[in-house]
Formats: structure tokens, sequence, C-alpha cells
């Protein structure tokens, strides 16, 4: 299926980023914010940013548009083009997805959100694209921005005149996170319209441990966060790359959780970059992969999905570079 890019909803200056950068390879500011990059870290962000044929041929069944709307600002939204097809004829659940990390980032992760819109899902990425030339601000976002995209589908299905109108499957909605995204998922995961999470090049780890409970600390983070973690109560997945500085953290995690929701812990050997994951690769990798039946297994009942993670044959199993698979209460 071919994806669309509709920004007729809000125009984009064409950015001076990478003019700057040129004649000031020594700095550079990011969107929004006042940081600053060497040139060498810049070189690497915009190689790292993905071309059109990275998300142009998702394996789902359903051609997907990439939107922002003006009455959501700050996120960026992907959907099937043609929802005439929901909810009579499928589903259409919520994944709110903050990366890379706190970003604010509304395309760099374009294949993997593609790909699993094209599936029949309406994924809303926290930030908008990033214009060309410019780095996006780093560390930017918070849970509170992917509480927002939440409040707003659930309201914009119940709005008559929406084009979401009753559209969309607001029993089931995921969030999803990479590295401090994945702590903004986690902190949301008491809200009760959440039913599902996915920690990608993340986990809590032992940051809570040490955390002053009197204090703001890293990302928020507090004792109170491990305690809903042990008591976990919706099923949750870490996916992770293999050398990814956040593994122990999610191994750890694992361990933690004492509740009986299903958990599933997958490290996967990534060349390179084990932290930044397959997001960028054509319709996010492996990633996007295991993200799909994740979702089609908890939201959609797909038997199919299921086998990924319950039977020693799937993919997850049987493919050598998914170096270590982990499950429990499945």
């Amino acid at each position: 299926m071919k994806t669309m890019c509709s920004r007729f909803m809000k125009a984009y200056p064409i950015a001076v980023g990478l003019i700057a950068f040129l004649l000031f390879p020594q700095a550079i500011k990011a969107q929004g914010n006042a940081q600053t990059f060497t040139q060498e870290q810049l070189k690497e962000y915009f190689n790292n940013r993905p071309k059109p044929d990275k998300w142009m041929d998702p394996t789902g069944k359903y051609q997907v548009v990439m939107e922002v709307d003006p009455t959501l600002e700050g996120h960026t939204i992907y959907h099937p083009v043609d929802l005439s097809a929901f909810p009579k004829k499928d589903k259409l659940p919520v994944v709110l997805m903050s990366g890379p990390g706190c970003d604010d980032d509304g395309d760099s992760f374009r294949p993997f959100w593609t790909e699993i819109a094209s599936h029949g899902y309406m994924v809303i990425a926290t930030g908008e694209p990033v214009p060309e030339g410019v780095r996006a601000a780093m560390g930017a976002t918070t849970e509170e921005d992917m509480k927002a995209g939440l409040d707003w589908i659930i309201s914009e299905n119940e709005r008559p005149g929406s084009k979401y109108y009753q559209k969309v499957d607001t029993e089931h909605i995921a969030l999803f996170g990479q590295s401090c995204g994945g702590v903004q998922a986690l902190k949301l995961s008491g809200d009760p319209r959440v039913s599902l999470l996915g920690l990608w090049n993340s986990g809590l780890g032992a940051m809570a441990d040490n955390a002053d409970p009197t204090r703001s600390s890293l990302m928020g983070i507090s004792p109170a966060l491990k305690e809903m973690l042990i008591n976990l109560r919706i099923p949750i997945a870490y996916f992770v790359g293999d050398t990814d500085p956040a593994r122990p953290n999610s191994a750890m995690d694992y361990d933690n959780i004492k509740s009986n929701v299903s958990v599933v812990l997958a490290v996967r050997e990534i060349p390179g970059d084990a932290h930044g994951g397959t997001f960028r690769e054509k319709n996010g990798g492996s990633f996007g992969q295991v993200g799909v039946a994740w979702l089609d297994w908890q939201f959609k009942h797909s038997k199919k999905a299921a086998k990924v993670f319950k039977s020693s044959k799937s993919f997850l199993f049987t493919d050598k570079k998914w170096v270590e698979v982990k499950t429990k209460n499945l």
C-alpha cells in the first residue's frame, strides 16, 4: 500500500537550519529550543532521517496519511486514508507514542508509525513533523503531551462533525514510548482508558530506587512509579537492542512486575546504535513487524499474531537475531 502526506491542514515554513549548519558548523539551534549541537552530531542526525522509500510501501492493507490537525497542537497523526471501513468492517484502535526519546519530533519514526497505521490503527505521535534542515528539540515533551493526544482523540470520537466520529475503537488504546518516551508511557499506565503498553529501548530499572520522593527527579521518576510497575494492571512488552544501555533496565522491570498481566521481553541484535532501534528502517524493520503482532494479538484478537509470542516456531523464537525472548502470564 502506498502512503500519502497531508500537510494542507498546516503550512510549514522552509527551514534555514541546513544553511546555518553549513555556515556555522559548530552549533545550530534546535526546533523550538536553544539547544546546540556539534557538526558531527548534526551530520549523524540528518543522515538518520528516514527517506520516503522507507515508508512508501507498508505491509498492511490500508493506504496511510500523515497529517497535523490544528486542534491538536504539537502532535502528528497517522491513520488509514479511507476511514469508511471503520468500525463496521474493522476496528481502529489507537496508539499514542513518544519517540525518539522525549524529543519534539513527529516524523523521525515515520516508517514505523506508517507500518502500524497500515494495519488499521490510528497513531498519534508526540511532536510535529520536523522541517528540513532542523534538528528536533531534545527532551522537550512530557507525559502531559501524550495525555493531551489521548484526551483529544476520545473527544473527537464523540464529537458529531468530526471525521473520526464513532470511527475509533477507544476501548483499545495503547501507549508506546522509546527511551525516555517509555517512561512517559509508564507514568500514564494507571489511566483507566489505557489498556496496553509497549516500551522500546526503555525501562525503569533502578532509576526509581534512589529517587527523592519529596523532589522532582530525572524525567519525574519517583518511588511511586516503581510501585505502579510492580503492580502493573495492563499487559506490557519490552523490545530492546542487544547492546542497548536500556537492556538491563528492561530486564529488571521484567523481574519486578509481580502482577499477573502478560509480560514480554524481546532483545534484538541491532548493529551500530542499538538504542536507536529499527524504527527508521523500511517499514520500521523488525520493530515494526513485532509491534504490529503485539497490537494485533492484544487488540484484534488475531490467533496468528498470538502465535508470534506463544509458539516456539514463530519468527520471534526462530530468528537468531532475536537473541533473547522471555514471556510470562501469556
